[in-house]
């Protein structure tokens, strides 16, 4: 599925219980904390429910695809913008962060996280 037909569908299924624009992104944010509770029970309390985690990023995403459906923004182009901005930024990121986020994620996810 495409991320213009992500949206579409999400908004043939939402269709006649759209939020308003601004419950739309404060539902977005409701569900960016529930990916967070799943990270913390992970990471600090042993509970690693990867399906739950799976189940709150679905969320996150139909969430976000509603913000941009209320806006009038499409999801897709969105994308295209964030890739083509990371393309320019990533270069100087590493250059610059690169040994010392390696380190860090050695130390905090372990020798063993992808």
């Amino acid at each position: 599925m495409t991320l213009d037909e992500l949206q579409a569908e999400i908004r043939r299924l939402t269709t006649g219980i759209e939020h308003p624009r601004v419950g739309a992104a404060l539902a977005l944010a409701e569900e960016c904390g529930e990916v967070m509770r799943c990270i913390l029970d992970r990471e600090y309390y042993g509970k690693h429910d990867d399906a739950a985690l799976q189940d709150e990023i679905g969320d996150v995403l139909v969430a976000l695809a509603e913000v941009c459906d209320r806006f009038g923004i499409s999801l897709a182009a969105s994308a295209e913008g964030a890739v083509a901005k990371l393309e320019r930024k990533a270069p100087k990121w590493k250059e610059e962060l690169g040994e010392r986020l390696v380190e860090l994620r050695r130390r905090m996810d372990g020798p063993d996280a992808p």
